[in-house]
């Protein structure tokens, strides 16, 4: 048997259980159970057709007049069954897909950076678009290989009880299906794991070209792309061909010993066998090798699609912090020092690193100066809670007392607290006004009027003129925007977030000198009301701060440190 399900090791069968307790116990014990009641029916309608075929001299036989009434009602009420078992299979398959990529993304957006690092566009995407889809696929096919040999065991039974004797052939055609498959393996693990490295690939490749686009086309790099992309596809194209080849090798194999052992018994015992009693057994043969191989199938099906929930698991463990906060509590709750509100108004906070150390007030800009890689930005990022945030520690200062947040439990609070504008300024693909207020809850606020008024501050009213103007979907697979309307546009999408902490990398990075102009004018305005800090390579903005952070070439050990 063991040899039989093809499991190489204890992984698949780990990975087996884990993914029917995550789908739920409950849900696939519902459809189990509707396909018990289908494959019962089913046997009790085979059940009367061979009493009314091998009906013995002198037995009991069922008139026409009885079991066909009996035959209508079985197969109308397996029928009914197995449809509403499709459809709750269906209900199965979409609710549990759904919920594995909500949960991932999820992960995604509420891991620790530096576990954010680790993972890749490609594994993402591969998981998110396929490798999540033939989780599903594993779940489904185990479950019917589940229904399909319970529903096998009890057609076996019911031929044995209905049809004595004559039964000798069904056991012969089930060993013969059951030697086709310890003959003829599918290496189903070996491929699967195969098919989601691949996966993954592809979709690096596609994401790369997405990402991209512009600069493929500017290298004239169109030719290295494709076939970067032919290649992977091909390689899964070999991968679903090997494992077709491999079925379909399995099911001639599987038919042509279950017809070997049939032919031979049916000349063996030739002069006692009358025309139905042959014809019913080639019926029971037939049906008997093609259940067992249905079972087969579905576990070599299912085997090999279940990689990519393994994939999955892996990636979770990957963006799962290595172990508990070391500022919480088992409770989950921040641990004592790190609890209290936010103080309101916020009028001063100081950020504490092992190696670095920023105080903010407000009504004072503080900026960020330095060369190229001395690491601001990190120090931004670390700042912001978007790193290091296992060892970082923000004292909060209000008129009424202070608040200590420590952790990865802090940081997730402070977060609510920031609005960032990072160094590489990025649009969706929504509408503008999406672009702009992300459907926050409370924008209702930002009405046409006062969007229009930001817009001309920014000197990006011309923006309105637009046919698309602020509804319409803004498709940036090619940049529609200028490098400095998308500078302002991230800027203002920043301001009108409204948060009582800004930080801003570059906020003057690749604008005109007019357009830088009105962005320092407005920094300089949001400093009255809000702590301000920014990083920059302008004079003038970084001559306008109240007091200036100098990063040199021999911090980058620093920034190291943080990100590892």
């Amino acid at each position: 048997m063991q040899r039989l399900l093809q499991f190489p090791a204890a992984e698949p069968r780990a990975l087996w259980i884990a993914l029917v307790r995550e789908a739920g116990l409950r849900q696939v014990g519902t459809q189990v159970g509707l396909t018990l009641i289908v494959s019962l029916l089913d046997v009790g309608g085979l059940g009367v057709a061979i009493r009314l075929l091998l009906a013995q001299p002198g037995g009991i036989a069922m008139s026409l007049q009885v079991s066909l009434p009996i035959l209508f009602a079985l197969v109308v009420g397996r029928s009914a069954l197995q449809g509403l078992a499709s459809v709750r299979r269906e209900q199965l398959q979409n609710g549990f897909s759904d919920r594995l990529r909500h949960d991932l993304l999820a992960l995604v957006l509420a891991a620790p950076a530096n576990q954010v690092q680790t993972v890749g566009r490609g594994d993402l995407l591969g998981l998110l678009v396929s490798d999540i889809s033939r989780s599903t696929l594993a779940l489904d096919q185990g479950v019917r290989a589940l229904q399909n040999l319970m529903a096998l065991c009890i057609y076996g039974l019911g031929v044995l009880v209905v049809a004595r004797s004559a039964a000798l052939p069904l056991v012969l055609g089930l060993g013969a299906a059951a030697t086709a498959a310890l003959l003829r393996r599918s290496g189903a693990w070996q491929l699967g794991r195969l098919q989601t490295q691949l996966n993954g690939a592809i979709q690096r490749t596609v994401g790369d070209g997405l990402h991209g686009l512009k600069a493929v086309r500017a290298a004239g790099a169109e030719p290295w792309l494709l076939d970067r992309f032919a290649l992977e596809t091909m390689q899964v194209r070999q991968v679903l061909q090997r494992t077709v080849r491999r079925q379909a090798s399995y099911t001639v194999l599987r038919d042509g010993l279950a017809l070997a052992v049939l032919g031979l018994w049916l000349w063996l015992v030739r002069s006692s066998l009358t025309p139905e009693a042959v014809a019913t057994t080639l019926l029971l043969v037939y049906r008997a090798a093609s259940s067992l191989g249905t079972v087969i199938s579905n576990l070599r099906y299912g085997l090999g699609a279940l990689p990519g929930y393994g994939e999955l698991r892996r990636l979770r463990q990957r963006l799962r912090p290595p172990g508990p906060d070391p500022h919480t509590t088992t409770t989950g709750r921040p641990a004592e020092g790190s609890e209290g509100p936010a103080p309101q108004p916020l009028l001063r906070v100081c950020w504490h690193d092992p190696q670095l150390t920023v105080d903010l007030a407000r009504g004072r800009l503080t900026a960020v100066a330095g060369p190229s890689g001395s690491g601001k930005t990190t120090l931004l990022d670390g700042f912001a809670g978007l790193l290091g945030e296992e060892r970082s520690c923000w004292e909060l200062h209000g008129p009424a007392g202070a608040s200590v947040w420590k952790g990865r439990a802090g940081a997730r609070r402070w977060r609510q607290l920031v609005a960032y504008a990072p160094q590489d300024p990025v649009l969706f693909e929504g509408s503008l006004r999406d672009n702009l207020l992300l459907q926050r809850s409370g924008s209702g606020q930002w009405t046409d009027a006062a969007l229009r008024v930001w817009l001309e501050r920014l000197d990006l009213v011309h923006l309105l003129a637009r046919p698309e103007g602020l509804d319409g979907r803004l498709h940036l697979s090619l940049d529609c925007f200028s490098g400095g309307e998308i500078r302002r546009l991230v800027l203002l999408r920043t301001w009108l977030i409204d948060r009582p902490v800004e930080v801003l990398d570059e906020p003057t990075a690749s604008l005109d000198p007019g357009s830088a102009t009105l962005v320092r004018q407005i920094i300089r305005e949001r400093c009255r009301d809000h702590l301000v800090l920014v990083a920059s390579h302008d004079r003038e903005l970084l001559a306008a701060a109240d007091q200036t952070i100098r990063r040199s070439l021999c911090d980058r050990d620093q920034a190291r440190a943080l990100h590892d």
